[in-house]
């Protein structure tokens, strides 16, 4: 749950941006706000599996045959309120998620989902100060030990120190790459991740500033005997409410390769995935 948690803040940590006569990229949340988020996510995943015999018969023999095609898509729904500034610059951030509908298919197969999954919601409490960095409370209304506080702190900075935004606006018919190389230690494994994201500034129209986005993404790293290498692009739009700060829709299409290898079984796949985010501010 911790570890979904932190996705989460991940996740939204890439969406936003800030304008001032024109666009300026910039992670920052506001204080006083009330945000409604909805976001869907399908993915579309052909695979050919290879390796030990045996073992493929195996999965010949539970439904699992050649090539193995399996679909998942997932409704969530979510709020995020933050509270007024305080003395010290800062001001509290309680997200509560809650993962409405979950699906996955392989090969036509209905794959069983625990219930908690989608009855649970994800609750997470923060602070953010004033260079808009967060920093975790709790999580799933859990107060956070010190050592998984450490951990996750030093995730999030990892990750927040990375990105790196301009300090100009942006003008229409403008683009900015925002990379994010890291090489991140995850159970005493290091995950090679070089991933980025091309903004193009179209137009500014109503108080809104639309986009065109290219993301690129490539990973790879080695658990055990297991080597794992993800790579793709796509393509998608954004529409970013200027006075909020904050992107009011997005949508895109990302297409990846999948290539897992080990002394047991072998993996060679394509994926699709396909998200739409919507979010209100008050």
């Amino acid at each position: 749950m911790k570890k979904l948690c932190l996705y989460i803040l991940l996740c939204i940590s890439f969406v936003q941006l800030k304008a001032q006569n024109g666009v300026v990229f910039k992670v920052k949340y506001l204080p006083n706000r009330n945000y409604q988020v909805s976001i869907n996510v399908g993915m579309k995943i052909n695979a050919t599996l290879s390796g030990d015999t045996a073992l493929i018969s195996k999965l010949n023999s539970q439904g699992i045959k050649q090539p193995v095609n399996a679909d998942l898509s997932m409704d969530m729904s979510g709020n995020m309120k933050s509270g007024a500034l305080g003395a010290d610059n800062t001001f509290p951030l309680n997200m509560d998620y809650k993962i409405n509908k979950l699906s996955v298919t392989a090969n036509g197969k209905q794959a069983p989902i625990p219930p908690k999954v989608t009855e649970n919601n994800i609750k997470v409490t923060a602070h953010v100060n004033k260079d808009g960095q967060l920093t975790l409370d709790s999580a799933g209304g859990k107060k956070v030990n010190d050592t998984t506080e450490k951990k996750m702190r030093q995730m999030m900075d990892l990750v927040q120190k990375q990105i790196k935004f301009p300090d100009k606006p942006l003008k229409p018919g403008d683009s900015f790459t925002q990379g994010m190389p890291m090489n991140i230690p995850v159970s005493g494994n290091n995950i090679q991740l070089n991933g980025g994201v091309t903004y193009k500034l179209i137009r500014i129209s109503d108080g809104k500033a639309y986009f065109d986005m290219i993301p690129a993404f490539n990973m790879d790293f080695k658990i055990k005997n297991t080597s794992i290498s993800v790579t793709g692009t796509g393509t998608g739009k954004m529409v970013y409410s200027i006075k909020d700060n904050f992107p009011l829709s997005k949508e895109g299409s990302f297409d990846m390769k999948i290539k897992v290898t080990s002394d047991k079984l072998n993996v060679d796949g394509n994926a699709v995935i396909t998200s739409t985010y919507t979010g209100t501010i008050n």
